[in-house]
């Protein structure tokens, strides 16, 4: 579960703006939020910040919470954004639902669909986007969009589809939080053929399927994918993976292109995390080892 709200996105410090004051220059990342019973909006917040002149070279802006964003989708705050498109002409990156578990459980975010909202910043080049309830992407093709951060506990087989509709030639890093069934994953690796066949997204070099219920099958499957032979990191962190799929990721010995692999929160005993670091020529990242004799075992970011 996300307990803490962000203090660094793209290189930048993050501070909460709620009036003038709280203005540091464009060398910041400001977060608009809404916290319950609050007299002001994330609109109203936006327009103080319009107000300064310099805000037009702004290169970075976070929304937290919104009123109820466990009943409401983000649909009025991306209209509120989008209108304002035109007076972030510098806007490069955006992440949509920062907001903790004390705020709002990540699977009870309501979100809505993201591509008017890339559409509307064209020369964006990072966007992350947390919580799957209503989550869409319909068709879209963005030039410059090289960073994709889906967060979600559970990310629907529909959404994942329209994900990989769509074009984004530029993109280099792709995270998808795939989560578990009970909070709205229904799919199976057969839904991530498209990515693991190697046609989509020409230039990734990042590919994150993460904090998945599936995420043995996931291994089974992606060492013999056409996408890991030209990726650089693949980071299956944050799910339920143990022995089996460890023993999987051996396949990957062959990969000279590789440069890291990330199994972080993992269920496997330390023997079988040994003999991979042992067999792979670069890096294993398999910190947060949870005990191989659990039963219930749960992805880092569910409800």
């Amino acid at each position: 579960m996300y307990s803490n709200l962000l203090t660094n996105f793209c290189g930048l410090p993050v501070t909460d703006f709620n009036d003038v004051s709280d203005w540091q220059g464009v060398e910041t990342a400001y977060r608009l939020r809404s916290e319950y019973n609050d007299q002001e909006s994330i609109a109203d917040r936006l327009k103080k910040l319009l107000s300064i002149p310099e805000s037009a070279q702004l290169k970075s802006l976070i929304i937290g919470a919104w009123s109820e964003a466990y009943e409401s989708g983000s649909n009025n705050t991306i209209d509120i954004l989008i209108n304002a498109a035109p007076k972030l002409p510098n806007l490069r990156s955006i992440f949509m639902g920062d907001i903790t578990y004390e705020e709002c459980e990540i699977s009870w975010i309501n979100q809505a669909d993201m591509s008017p909202l890339l559409s509307s910043f064209p020369q964006l080049e990072v966007f992350r986007v947390r919580g799957g309830t209503g989550l869409a992407f319909s068709k879209i093709k963005h030039a410059h969009l090289t960073e994709l951060g889906v967060e979600t506990g559970g990310l629907s087989r529909s959404t994942i589809r329209e994900i990989f509709q769509c074009d984004f030639p530029a993109l280099e890093h792709l995270e998808l939080l795939l989560g578990e069934p009970n909070y709205g994953f229904d799919g199976g690796v057969e839904d991530l053929q498209p990515l693991l066949s190697g046609k989509l997204f020409p230039k990734l070099k990042f590919l994150g399927l993460m904090n998945s219920q599936i995420a043995n099958d996931i291994a089974a499957v992606v060492v013999n994918s056409p996408i890991v032979e030209r990726i650089e990191i693949l980071d299956l962190s944050m799910g339920t993976i143990d022995d089996e799929g460890i023993k999987s990721l051996l396949g990957l010995a062959e990969c000279t292109n590789l440069k890291q692999l990330n199994v972080s929160h993992h269920y496997a005993t330390p023997t079988t995390i040994e003999e991979l670091k042992k067999a792979l020529p670069f890096p294993v990242i398999a910190d947060e080892a949870q005990d191989p004799n659990e039963e219930w075992r749960s992805v880092v970011h569910a409800e």
